[in-house]
């Protein structure tokens, strides 16, 4: 790896991470955030009962912002416990959070995977079609893309009911309670719509890697369509996956609160929703901790497929 391609490497992590604590800091930024915390605290106390008179405005309070945002550093550099307030209460952000974050990214993590398979497979599987032939799955692919994420999960679920009344067998558990949480399900919902999307960027880069004269050549060496399709049409499509594949892992982190609100998991994206709006720094924290795990996929992956594989397309 260059020195150039190091630098600027290094110059996209920090210039995102300082972007991270520029928005993690905000509402320090148009609130009086500490007397607002003040106040909730008598609140919750019971010290303070008729609050008709309390008021706030929008301001800049430049002085707080940057000093929560050098508070934050300092707690991240320097490994200082981190507190925050819920119901009238201070308590330790970790390990509580750590747990959390565990378990969303073990959903992610394995519906993300099981997204990867299922998008490949329907790739290679449509592609064995002859091309007249190829229009139906398009079609059924166009109508799945074109239905609300909710709508494909509010479906599942119902689906999962209507064959526990008719064959009186539960599939899978619909939502999480306070014995075991929903896993299977849940999975399988995150999964579909990456999948999909996976599924539609790499049939179009099959596609147009199907015009090459090379797959051609293929063929007139006969060469059976699976393996030019697997060893040499995949191969040359992996780049195109992979420029696609942050789209999609966005993506499938969007949907993670709405899922985990609707399987009632208690995550790492409800946790920050509940508790992030009174404790700014477990925005930052949570961005953090997502952004730097995945800052070193896409890095590692990007290094190593420009340095291993030969996109062109030649070798046969």
């Amino acid at each position: 790896m260059g020195k150039s391609l190091t630098l600027q490497i290094a110059f996209q992590f920090l210039l995102t991470s300082i972007g991270i604590l520029l928005i993690g800091s905000l509402p320090y930024l148009f609130f009086n955030m500490k007397s607002q915390l003040n106040v909730l605290k008598m609140i919750d106390n019971d010290s303070l009962n008729n609050t008709s008179f309390l008021y706030d405005t929008i301001v800049l309070n430049f002085d707080a912002y940057f000093e929560h945002i050098t508070h934050t550093v300092n707690v991240i550099l320097t490994g200082d416990t981190i507190e925050y307030y819920v119901r009238g209460r201070e308590l330790p952000l970790f390990p509580e959070f750590m747990d959390v974050y565990l378990t969303s990214m073990l959903y992610l993590v394995i519906s993300i995977v099981l997204a990867l398979i299922l998008g490949i497979l329907l790739t290679l599987l449509t592609m064995l079609l002859p091309i007249h032939k190829r229009s139906l799955p398009k079609a059924i692919l166009f109508i799945i893309e074109s239905l609300p994420d909710i709508f494909v999960i509010l479906i599942a679920q119902l689906g999962i009911i209507w064959i526990y009344q008719k064959t009186n067998f539960l599939l899978f558990n619909i939502s999480s309670g306070f014995d075991e949480n929903a896993i299977v399900l849940p999975i399988l919902v995150l999964s579909l719509l990456p999948a999909i999307y996976i599924y539609k960027y790499l049939l179009l880069s099959f596609e147009e890697e199907e015009k090459f004269l090379y797959v051609e050549l293929a063929r007139g060496k006969g060469l059976k369509r699976t393996r030019i399709l697997v060893l040499h049409v995949f191969r040359n499509s992996i780049l195109t996956l992979f420029n696609h594949f942050k789209g999609v892992f966005l993506f499938a982190i969007a949907n993670l609160l709405m899922l985990e609100i609707i399987f009632d998991i208690k995550g790492f994206m409800t946790f920050i929703f509940e508790n992030g709006v009174l404790n700014p720094e477990i925005l930052t924290m949570g961005l953090f901790m997502v952004f730097i795990p995945s800052f070193l996929m896409f890095t590692t992956g990007k290094v190593t497929l420009e340095h291993y594989f030969n996109i062109g397309g030649t070798n046969l």
